[in-house]
């Protein structure tokens, strides 16, 4: 057990036994041998000493363990005199404020204070020293031994007597340096995205055309800028306004198959023709592109939808359509008259040569005239196939007799590569695509060398190719072959005459057809095909 300086009374008769047995004189001789008969004859003036020393001890203990964890605190700690005067600090408030403890010493807290902060706490030190407050907190700033300012935050507190006065401060200093730059940081970073927020929304709200921003949560709600609520009203979910949108031919267009349906699903629009149908019934026409919106993990969030107005343009195009279909159809008439009479001179020897030069260019002219129209008839939709079964083998070859003038000069070898059922087409447009493709071959070829025309079925498909030998065809070309008025730099080089209208209808014919149609050039050869579904 642990001395306490106090000798306790027997308490049994155990005890007692024991104390008269001490009193032998060889009990009393064991006695004095011991530590305990030591204590037990100990005076008065003896154990108050053996007390004040343990006192003393237990004291010195205490103090060593105040000093260690004063010294160790993960804290700047400080002990200031009610003068200001540093009476202790820690290793870590000298760390903060770059001084020696033995400096600290010989300074007061104003001293190493802002000269903007020093009366920042004057007023609350009063109110703690009268024991108004116990303790209060402040921001305040230091200045480093190399100069530089320190933010800080404050702890104090005051340490009183036995009769409640003031002995001195204890304080409690953090360096906030990291945290006042991470919040500084912050708060720019969010100055930054809230600029940013308010030029996207700028751009947004003022875009000369209609943006949409469709939200993939929730309801899918839409967020949409003056020029598209103009155009869909004030519907906020995309089920609203999906029986105003229409193709291009009038048919609506399903939920799952808008742009923005498309675009959440991955997809990436670059440009389709849609007709929106406005408030007052009226359409206008737009050309709609959109986009998958994705979070940064890559997760698709929702899409954004931005459209052109194309109405005037395409006013512009029904109006010329509606021109050249007009002028076609008013030098038809002239024409046919200029290419009979040509036709009559022809028969009399002594005109015969300048009625064949009149009449070949009437002809070519009443080609251009019909290209025209055709190319009218096409994009206004209003082309007619009149569809029947044809043997396409036996068409291919009476079209290959028919264009022995247009080839003159070229064998045409026409190969059937295996069995093909007949065809539910229009016998006079497919005919028209052959021509095209077996005069191109004639015409832009070697001379004298062969053409070749290929048949076969592949699946559920008939596939056409015409082959013929030259120079080919640029790669950069290749893909603007079916444009309408598009010319080859080898057809422009070449002098040869046309209004780059042929390729254009041949591929609006076939895809009437429900076919598609393509072009392959190498070196020295050059491959046009197209495909027809078999019924």
């Amino acid at each position: 057990m642990a001395w306490t300086g106090e000798i306790e009374a027997p308490s049994s008769r155990e005890d007692e036994a024991a104390c008269a047995a001490s009193s032998s004189p060889c009990a009393r001789r064991e006695a004095k041998a011991t530590p305990c008969g030591t204590i037990a004859r100990a005076g008065p003036e003896e154990r108050e000493a053996t007390e004040r020393t343990q006192a003393e001890q237990a004291l010195r203990a205490s103090e060593e363990r105040f000093r260690l964890t004063f010294e160790n605190a993960p804290i700047g700690m400080a002990i200031v005199a009610l003068d200001g005067a540093f009476i202790r600090v820690n290793h870590v408030f000298c760390e903060i404020v770059g001084y020696a403890a033995d400096a600290l010493s010989r300074l007061r807290f104003q001293d190493i204070t802002h000269p903007d902060d020093v009366d920042a706490d004057v007023g609350l030190v009063e109110r703690l020293r009268r024991g108004e407050i116990p303790r209060y907190q402040l921001a305040k700033r230091y200045i480093h031994k190399d100069g530089t300012t320190i933010p800080v935050v404050l702890h104090v507190s005051v340490v009183r007597d036995e009769r409640g006065e003031p002995i001195h401060y204890i304080s409690q200093v953090e360096d906030v340096t990291a945290r006042k730059r991470a919040d500084e940081e912050r708060e720019r970073l969010l100055a930054q995205l809230d600029t940013e927020r308010r030029t996207l929304r700028t751009i947004f709200d003022s875009a000369p055309v209609p943006l949409l921003l469709v939200d993939r949560s929730g309801a899918e709600r839409i967020i949409a800028n003056p020029h598209a609520r103009d155009c869909i009203g004030g519907a906020v979910d995309r089920g609203q306004y999906v029986g105003r949108v229409r193709r291009a031919d009038g048919a609506p267009v399903p939920l799952d198959e808008l742009p923005s349906s498309r675009s959440m699903r991955g997809e990436t629009i670059p440009g389709e023709e849609l007709a929106i149908v406005r408030a007052d019934g009226s359409y206008r026409t737009f050309l709609v592109a959109a986009a998958p919106l994705r979070d940064g993990a890559g997760k698709i969030t929702g899409a954004v939808v931005a459209g052109e107005d194309i109405s005037p343009l395409k006013e512009l195009e029904r109006m010329r359509e509606e021109w050249t279909s007009v002028i076609a159809h008013d030098l038809r008439q002239p024409i046919s008259t200029i290419v009979f009479k040509a036709s009559l001179l022809a028969r009399h020897p002594q005109c015969s040569d300048v009625a064949r030069h009149i009449l070949a260019s009437a002809t070519q002219l009443n080609r251009m005239i019909t290209d025209l129209l055709d190319v009218s008839r096409l994009e206004s939709r209003r082309l007619e196939l009149l569809r029947a079964e044809v043997d396409l083998p036996a068409l291919i070859r009476a079209t290959v007799e028919r264009t022995a003038d247009a080839t003159a000069g070229h064998r045409v070898d026409v190969e059937v590569r295996s069995a093909v059922p007949p065809l539910l087409a229009d016998p006079g447009r497919l005919e028209q695509v052959l021509t095209n493709l077996l005069s191109n071959a004639a015409k832009y070829g070697a001379p004298g060398a062969p053409i070749r025309v290929a048949l076969e079925r592949r699946g559920g498909e008939v596939l056409v190719a015409v082959e013929n030998e030259g120079e080919g065809i640029a790669p950069e070309d290749l893909p603007r072959l079916f444009t309408r008025y598009y010319r080859a730099r080898e057809a422009k080089a070449g002098g040869a005459a046309g209004l780059g209208l042929g390729l254009y209808i041949a591929g609006g014919l076939v895809a009437a057809h429900g076919g598609r149609i393509w072009a392959e050039s190498a070196a020295g050869k050059t491959t046009f095909r197209f495909a027809l579904p078999l019924p």
